[in-house]
């Protein structure tokens, strides 16, 4: 199964959802989990292994994890 997961800065992560793209009351329920946590503020990237990650702006039911991460802050 896909996952989508939200990294949270200084805890780690959560997996948020778990989708098979075969069935789509999964996936419809893990495009509604990216909905809601893909905020402004935040970027999302398309994990296809090892070095190879790709930014979205949105769901992707093909991508084998989606990770949502903090936007990077400066000082």
């Amino acid at each position: 199964m896909a996952k989508l997961r939200l990294l949270k800065t200084g805890h780690g992560d959560l997996t948020l959802a778990e989708w098979d793209k075969d069935r789509p009351e999964t996936v419809a329920v893990a495009e509604s989990a990216f909905a809601a946590h893909f905020t402004a503020g935040r970027l999302a990237f398309r994990l296809d292994g090892p070095g190879q990650s790709t930014p979205i702006r949105r769901f992707e039911m093909t991508a084998p994890e989606i990770l949502i991460v903090p936007a990077i802050q400066g000082g």
